[in-house]
């Protein structure tokens, strides 16, 4: 009987919460208009020793927002292209110390590097803005 007590209590509270005016119309706003953008699967990158050994793999992904619908467009229709940019970039990053052990040092210089990439696939100009978020490390197999 107590268990029932606390189920008809919780749908009372819900019941009021929906009816209090003013909460439906700040649901129903809906989003803001967001740039278009396009998320690079996550990449794989080698995190070396100082000899030069794999010792795990950190993974990261790059979105890039774009200046518009029909560069959104473009950067669809070149994925491939994009993703082999993105990746090259990174992996540049690395040898030049941007990212060390899985950690991005330069952030600046490595969003620039991802930008210029970008543009040079999608156009000059239409890469606004460049996001780079690490997702996950794992150690090396054997």
């Amino acid at each position: 009987m107590p268990l029932s007590l606390c189920v008809v209590a919780a749908l009372s509270a819900l019941l009021t919460l929906a009816a209090v005016p003013g909460r439906a119309g700040a649901e129903e706003a809906g989003p803001t208009n967001l740039p278009p953008s396009i998320r690079i699967k996550p990449l794989m990158l080698p995190v070396l020793t100082p000899d030069g050994r794999v010792e795990k793999y950190a993974q990261m992904e790059v979105t890039l927002e774009l200046a518009d619908a029909a560069a959104l467009l473009t950067a669809q229709g070149n994925t491939p292209k994009l993703q082999d940019a993105i990746l090259g970039e990174l992996y540049n990053a690395i040898s030049a110390g941007w990212i060390i052990r899985g950690n991005i040092a330069n952030a600046a210089a490595l969003r620039k590097r991802l930008d210029e990439a970008g543009e040079a696939v999608v156009g000059k100009d239409k890469v606004t803005r460049v996001l780079i978020t690490p997702t996950a490390r794992q150690s090396a197999w054997p």
